[in-house]
């Protein structure tokens, strides 16, 4: 079973980054070995991974989806992203 540690300061990748497709009409995550197709959250998530602690990015989504509890899914979310290489913890660097 995979250890789950919580990214504390999460920043993009080198080589990462957000953007928006107008042809295709959808939220990307482009990075160098391919790209991630994001829906209306993860977009929020992504545009938040600024070097802001994840505290902070998890009360700012709060306050952007009122009655959401959403820490537990951010951090497996950062998890997954961390474990694709387009995500790094800043507070370990």
């Amino acid at each position: 079973m995979k250890e789950k540690r919580l990214i504390r300061l999460p920043v993009l990748a080198m080589g990462a980054r957000y953007r928006w497709d107008k042809v295709r009409n959808q939220h990307q995550l482009v990075f160098p070995e391919g790209m991630i197709v994001l829906n209306e959250t993860s977009t929020a998530i992504v545009r938040l991974c600024d070097g802001r602690s994840a505290d902070d990015l998890i009360a700012t989504l709060k306050d952007t989806y009122p009655g959401s509890e959403p820490a537990d899914d951010v951090h497996e979310f950062l998890r997954d992203l961390a474990d694709r290489g387009v995500l790094r913890d800043k507070a370990v660097d």
